[in-house]
């Protein structure tokens, strides 16, 4: 009986709505990010989201061959600036092949956020 409540559960969580990804900046690369927007929490003057970085072509990120990346990331709507709260680094597009990287600890540096960059896009979508 046990083996079957685990297997309903697990069926239950993998099937869970898929990401509905939207398309909030392209960087100088041709690179795609998206934003999760069903993922938006608010607290204050601070939103989490999830993000995803989509690469063209394979890229080397701090000696890592990848084709996308997953980011959690926090943002703070008034100071305007990002903390990074989880990242996976894949070796396939859409997070899809194999993890080469991964990191759940979050980061306690906030960064500010430079205008004109991707990140001034996605910051500009979770606060808006």
């Amino acid at each position: 009986m046990p083996k079957t409540i685990l297997m309903l559960l697990l069926a239950v969580v993998s099937s869970g709505a898929a990401a509905e990804w939207i398309n909030v900046s392209t960087d100088d690369s041709g690179s795609t990010i998206y934003a999760d927007p069903s993922t938006i929490r608010k607290v204050g003057n601070r939103v989490k989201m999830w993000v995803l970085f989509d690469y063209r072509k394979a890229t080397l990120d701090a000696g890592d061959k990848i084709m996308s990346k997953k980011k959690h990331e926090e943002y703070d709507c008034k100071a305007k600036r990002i903390r990074l709260l989880y990242i996976s680094k894949h070796s396939g597009r859409f997070t899809e092949g194999k993890v080469v990287y991964l990191n759940d600890i979050p980061y306690n540096k906030w960064m500010p956020v430079v205008p004109g960059s991707v990140l001034e896009d996605l910051w500009r979508y979770a606060c808006r």
